[in-house]
């Protein structure tokens, strides 16, 4: 008898949670889904009781899908009110910061990708501010070869464009010869094959491929999640469990 009784409060309680159980649907920033919510989606949907439907879109299609109704966060790789001007400077008026509210969840670092041949190992953050204008155009103009500079990017309103831009360009845009890809993870696969790039990415997708330029600075990138408002309270379970996650 104990048993069956120990049984049906098990069963109840099992019910009970599928039923308060929620999916909750996040698009967004490559650069979010990679290092944090993808990884570890089975501990994030484990702690806050949700499942997530993860869609890696970037940050400035995460933000547009939020405020379309197509997600109930978003995740961006850059602060919220560059993005958002980002978003309004592509298509004026498409996004209302004053009704969005961010929440950071971690952070990582931005890492500028060179190919192994390269003989330019070191650079100040102003010099890699010069080449992203497109005042320097030619590895020979800082110690290199005389070879055009290449710069691999993902697309506009990327996160780790958008601080880059913020950060060395003041809010402005990146000049020269620049190589869009359609998102970030794919840089350093690019940057290996082209003896003359430089690649904006982040630290964590540099590998053996490519090198890292050393830098006199660093430029942290926020890892973010945007929700309408203040969450609801399945979407903040989320955001607390994303950013143990993060931590």
């Amino acid at each position: 008898m104990l048993k069956r009784i120990v049984a049906g409060v098990l069963c109840a309680a099992g019910f009970a949670f599928a039923a308060n159980a929620a999916t909750v649907t996040v698009h967004g920033s490559t650069t979010v889904a990679s290092n944090i919510l993808t990884p570890h989606q089975g501990a994030i949907e484990q702690a806050s009781g949700h499942s997530l439907k993860i869609v890696a879109n970037g940050t400035g299609r995460g933000i547009a899908d939020l405020v379309g109704g197509k997600a109930d966060l978003a995740m961006i790789s850059a602060p919220l009110p560059t993005v958002v001007a980002k978003a309004n400077k592509k298509k004026p008026g498409s996004v209302d910061g004053s009704k969005l509210v961010a929440h950071q969840i971690g952070a990582t670092r931005v890492a500028f990708a060179l190919h192994p041949s390269n003989p330019v190992k070191n650079l100040t953050l102003a010099q890699v501010g010069d080449i992203m204008a497109g005042k320097v155009k030619n590895w020979s103009e800082v110690g290199g070869p005389d070879k055009p500079i290449v710069i691999v990017s993902e697309s506009k309103g990327g996160g780790v464009r958008s601080m880059v831009e913020k950060e060395l360009l003041g809010g402005g845009e990146l000049g020269g010869q620049v190589r869009e890809l359609p998102n970030a993870p794919q840089v350093v696969k690019v940057v290996a094959q082209v003896p003359n790039a430089i690649g904006i990415a982040i630290d964590a997708t540099i590998d053996s491929s490519v090198m890292a330029l050393s830098t006199d600075g660093s430029i942290e990138q926020p890892l973010i999640l945007v929700s309408i408002g203040q969450p609801t309270a399945e979407q903040a379970q989320v955001i607390e469990a994303a950013r143990q996650a993060g931590s």
